[in-house]
């Protein structure tokens, strides 16, 4: 019995010393636990990458848009002239189409006393053209740019950006994840005329 005993404890302490000195399947053990945090780090990289170049396009969007309505002139400026400038500000964004993009032009008309009101304004918010402010209510306007007698173009991009990773859980299971609101203002001067009004705002 005791021989027996000293058999099997001779083979365990064999086994626990090949086991020591055998390498195989460390590999796999090593890749396992390193996949998840480089699987993350890839997705997490592709994500701000993207967040960050639409954030870029939310910015150009907006500029081009005041660009555009400043370089009008005052018997130019309608519904006629001012939706396919909108269009254009919602193309900048393509070719994301997770959301869309509502673009506003407004006019300001900044008074003798310096009190800025809406004068006018125009909204795309997907495929619908509406009136988003009501014309003569005041509006604040940035201290540095608000000049007595003057007028501004005021265009805002606003996009509700969702990550890629984010839009596919959320459409698997229903829920809104990673929603990131992104929005950019420009203020710009008439390139033509004092004072851009529009006919039918």
């Amino acid at each position: 019995m005791f021989v027996k005993m000293n058999d099997i404890l001779d083979r365990m302490r064999e086994t626990l010393r090949s086991l020591c000195g055998d390498n195989r399947g460390v590999a796999a053990i090593e890749f396992a636990m390193i996949a998840p945090l480089l699987i993350t780090l890839y997705l997490g990289t592709l994500e701000i990458s993207g967040a960050l170049q639409m954030n870029k396009k939310v910015g150009r969007a907006a500029s081009a848009a005041g660009d555009l309505v400043a370089q009008l002139q005052n018997n130019e400026l309608n519904k006629a002239s001012l939706d396919p400038i909108l269009r254009i500000a919602k193309a900048v964004t393509q070719p994301y189409a997770l959301t869309q993009p509502k673009i506003i032009a407004t006019g300001i008309d900044i008074d003798n006393a310096g009190a800025a009101t809406i004068l006018w304004s125009r909204r795309l918010d997907n495929t619908t053209y509406s009136k988003p402010y009501v014309a003569g209510s005041a509006v604040a306007v940035p201290a540095k740019i608000k000049i007595a007698n003057t007028f501004l173009v005021k265009v805002e991009a606003q996009l509700e950006y969702r990550t890629l990773t984010s839009w596919s859980i959320a459409k698997a299971s229903g829920q809104t994840y990673g929603k990131i609101d992104m929005a950019e203002i420009y203020y710009l001067r008439p390139r033509h005329t004092n004072r851009l009004t529009c006919s039918d705002c």
